[in-house]
């Protein structure tokens, strides 16, 4: 860590001690990363009389260099569980009693593998173990959801080469092929060999057998789902925070506008607006599998039954959990008052009309479509247009945009120039 970087984040625990000096008794929080969702997660957190320490796995990561928080270096919860949970239990001794925060399945794993010993000295922001497996576990997720009454893609698990013939008939092609766990696609050999894919869209049996073959050396169970077709604005979304019994507290609901790679991305344009089909959908979800916790609920509409299919369950904060700050919902605060035992607003207001941004995957996006002739303006001013919140700049909070400026933004920009004169490909 260079002497530069050392100095600024003295400065900044200085400043955030001062200001949690007079509320010692407090619980504090833990951020477990600093990308998008945990630089939300600490802007939710400000002002809010509460010390926040975020512990960072990336020493260069924008959300570092955060005002709304101090921020520590840790390790890597994938890479190096059994080191971050030696540091988490030092730590207790000075922050014991705190709110752990994950952002990643990765982190969410690595609380419930040492959930026991955790909780003698923290409180942790997951689901309890039963309900966060069903929710983890895609094909579990949907058996769940079909015994609630909430619609879901044809299912199917592949266990072995035998399982692929049975494809065709039980689901159909196209098909998506999925990890059963995210997180087992995700480690960074593991990331490389699945070719860094969330998820694979399949044709036909013979694409079929070359990808499984492919898969299963990471994993050999993988899960087939019915493909449904549509542009990214037919995936919408609820983000809440489910308190007891399965009870929706507070919530929010979006639509995609973007996301990148087309298919299986990221969502890089969120907006936010009412869709009541999902709210009662989510319910219903949440009730059957007595879900507590943060949850981002995705389906994809699918038009040939006029339905919003389940896709899947993000147990945790999410990237753009910010955008509920637009209809004045914090879900960060709402999930740290119920887990220490404050009271809690019940939800009250509806969702209003605002967009969330993320900067660094819109960029390529836009490059590719640059690239490939595709970019429509017209189209995409539409979609940036009106109120918007961002996964990196924020004028309360500087510093973590411009550090991306300048030390990805622009650098990128030139390599991306560069590669177009010399007739490089964006991929």
């Amino acid at each position: 860590m260079s002497a530069l970087y050392a100095t600024k984040r003295q400065e900044r625990t200085e400043s955030v001690h001062a200001v949690s000096s007079v509320c010692v008794s407090t619980p504090p929080v833990l951020i477990l990363n600093m990308f998008y969702t945990g630089l939300g997660i600490a802007r939710d957190m400000a002002g809010k009389g509460v010390r926040v320490i975020g512990l960072s796995a990336d020493h260069q990561i924008y959300g570092n260099f955060t005002r709304c928080c101090e921020v520590r270096m840790a390790p890597n919860s994938q890479e190096e569980p059994e080191q971050l949970f030696d540091m988490l239990v030092r730590l207790s001794s000075e922050v014991d009693g705190a709110v752990i925060f994950p952002t990643r399945d990765a982190d969410v794993l690595f609380l419930d593998r040492f959930r026991n010993e955790l909780t003698h000295h923290y409180t942790l922001a997951i689901p309890p173990h039963e309900c966060l497996m069903q929710a983890m576990n895609k094909h579990a997720l949907a058996v769940a959801a079909q015994r609630a009454g909430v619609p879901v893609p044809k299912t199917m698990r592949i266990s072995s080469s035998e399982d692929l013939h049975k494809l065709e008939s039980e689901v159909g092609f196209p098909c998506v092929l999925k990890p059963v766990f995210a997180a087992s696609w995700r480690g960074a050999e593991s990331w490389k060999k699945v070719g860094a894919r969330k998820a694979i869209r399949i044709d036909n049996l013979q694409q079929l057998e070359h990808e499984y073959e492919l898969l299963s050396w990471v994993d050999r169970e993988v899960l087939a789902q019915e493909w449904i077709p549509g542009a990214s604005d037919q995936i919408v979304v609820l983000g809440g925070y489910v308190g007891r019994e399965g009870n929706l507290t507070q919530y929010f609901t979006a639509r995609k506008l973007v996301q990148s790679p087309n298919d299986f991305g990221t969502g890089c344009v969120v907006e936010s607006e009412e869709i009541p089909e999902i709210v009662a959908l989510s319910k219903r979800l949440c009730k059957s599998l007595r879900y507590e916790g943060m949850a981002e609920i995705e389906y994809k509409y699918d038009k040939a039954t006029g339905k919003f299919k389940l896709i899947e369950i993000n147990t945790r904060h999410w990237d753009w959990h910010r955008l509920g700050a637009a209809s004045s919902i914090n879900l960060s605060w709402t999930a740290y008052c119920d887990l220490t035992g404050q009271p809690i607003d019940r939800q009250t207001k509806p969702t209003s009309r605002a967009k969330w941004i993320a900067e660094d995957a819109l960029f390529i996006y836009l490059l590719r479509a640059l690239y490939r002739g595709k970019l429509n303006l017209g189209d995409l001013w539409r979609k940036l247009s009106g109120h918007r919140v961002y996964g990196v700049f924020a004028w309360s909070d500087p510093r973590p945009g411009v550090r991306y400026c300048f030390s990805e933004f622009l650098p990128n920009l030139a390599k991306a120039i560069f590669q177009s004169v010399r007739g490089g490909r964006l991929s």
